[in-house]
């Protein structure tokens, strides 16, 4: 209405006024369909919370079209030497020459290549991340965002997810190996198994199988769009996957059984030290499930869980859920006690040795949690602070922000060093033997620093 009230204004001013009918058509036209009214960009998690031509982007919903302009100017600006080759996608190593491209050793220690690094889920690995600020090594250029994890199989590769639908390979080099392509977004990071499959969720609502060379072992279609990790079970005899609900898969794809809840499931679940899986609801409930697909218990926790359950060593579960708290619970679904962070806890717990709970909030900080649910200390950033942490061998702690910065704390809370890497993180670091830090960004890139 006040677009039309603007318009007759505009005529009855000229009501008097000799002008030509064409110029005063076009008059008219300019002002009703000229220019695009400016919006304020909402802010947002994932593409889920965004609607038409939109995605969630530096955490508001931006056009698709904007982000993928932006995104090619900054890979232009950065590496204006790519060829444009699917292989020249990277950029050329800072160090190059100096010996740092040597190949890894191929064993990862302890770590495992799963979503924080095993699957209790408690972001601990036992290689040794740097101490004081490094220098990138390398930049490896997808063509949208990184909010998937990197993982670093045993061999040295390292597999990342972007949502421009790819899952590539990269080498510690910084070359791609191989890409395959998928039908939607990878938001999910992917787990490798003992024989080196690799197995990824997809948003076209799949779970794929892929050979080390990137070849197609199996395909398997679910219900929902797979957003959330894939947790490989005991004897890795099972694969577990939750879209519209909780699916067990063979190692042949085939579907054991599915358990379907309320809504679709964003948290990756994780496996329990007496065999059952843990996994969290859009209702706000927590499920346990034996391997078999019977159902242990649940417990309501009062908001919608995004991010996965973590689980300490004496069998002890945690969570965060948008109701602003991280949740700990007994092995019997009891809960233990409460804390209250300022913000949507969106992160899945990490837990440290000493069964300190790590874990970050749309408050803009870090919180580090005694395991009897008080305060230790807390981290403030500049941003909401989505990604979950990783704990190396030597208790320091790494975790990104949405502030475009990558934070690296003592066990105590001390900032070892803060790491500009230029856009928002929201992925999950990963550490390889060699003492890499990788880390997947906003920028589309999967940078890695030593």
């Amino acid at each position: 209405m006040r677009r039309a009230e603007h318009i007759m204004t505009v005529v009855s001013t000229m009501a008097g006024v000799a002008l030509p009918f064409t110029l005063l058509f076009s008059l008219l036209l300019a002002i009703s369909c000229g220019g695009t009214q400016t919006r304020t960009a909402a802010p947002c998690m994932s593409d889920v919370e965004c609607h038409g031509d939109r995605i969630c982007h530096g955490g508001s919903c931006r056009f698709i079209s904007e982000v993928e302009d932006e995104l090619a100017a900054q890979r232009a600006a950065q590496d204006a030497a790519l060829a444009g080759s699917a292989d020249a996608s990277v950029s050329s190593p800072t160090d190059a020459g100096t010996g740092d491209a040597e190949t890894v050793a191929t064993t990862a220690g302890t770590e495992s290549p799963t979503f924080m690094g095993g699957p209790q889920r408690t972001g601990r690995t036992a290689n040794r991340g740097p101490a004081a600020m490094p220098q990138e090594r390398w930049a490896f250029r997808t063509r949208s965002r990184v909010f998937s994890s990197p993982i670093v199989a045993a061999t040295g590769e390292i597999y990342i997810g972007s949502l421009d639908r790819t899952l590539s390979s990269v080498g510690n080099d910084g070359r791609l190996r191989w890409r395959y392509t998928g039908g939607d977004k990878f938001y999910a990071t992917p787990a490798v198994g003992p024989d080196g499959t690799i197995y990824a969720a997809c948003d076209d609502r799949s779970v794929v199988a892929l050979t080390a060379t990137g070849q197609v072992r199996w395909q398997r279609r679910l219900g929902a769009p797979a957003s959330a990790s894939p947790l490989l079970g005991p004897g890795a005899q099972r694969l577990f996957v939750a879209a519209d609900g909780l699916y067990a898969l063979d190692m042949t794809g085939e579907v054991a059984w599915h358990v379907a809840t309320a809504g679709h499931i964003r948290s990756t679940p994780a496996l329990h030290p007496n065999g059952f899986v843990v996994i969290g609801t859009a209702d706000g409930k927590v499920l346990a499930f034996g391997t078999d697909g019977r159902p242990y218990w649940e417990t309501a926790v009062g908001a919608s869980i995004d991010g996965g359950a973590s689980i300490g060593d004496d069998g002890t579960i945690y969570v965060g859920h948008d109701g602003g708290e991280v949740v700990a619970l007994r092995a019997d679904g009891r809960i233990l006690w409460r804390y209250e962070a300022g913000g949507d806890v969106r992160a899945t717990p990490a837990i440290a040795p000493d069964g300190t709970i790590i874990v970050g909030s749309y408050d803009r900080k870090i919180h580090a949690i005694n395991p009897d649910g008080t305060p230790r200390w807390q981290v403030e950033t500049a941003g909401r602070v989505r990604s979950s942490a990783r704990i190396d061998s030597e208790g320091r702690i790494y975790v990104g922000s949405q502030d475009n910065f990558l934070y690296a704390l003592s066990p105590s809370g001390e900032v070892l060093f803060r790491l500009n890497v230029g856009q928002d993180v929201d992925s999950t670091p990963a550490i390889g033997p060699d003492g890499t830090l990788y880390v997947g960004a906003d920028d589309g890139a999967l940078h890695a620093y030593r």
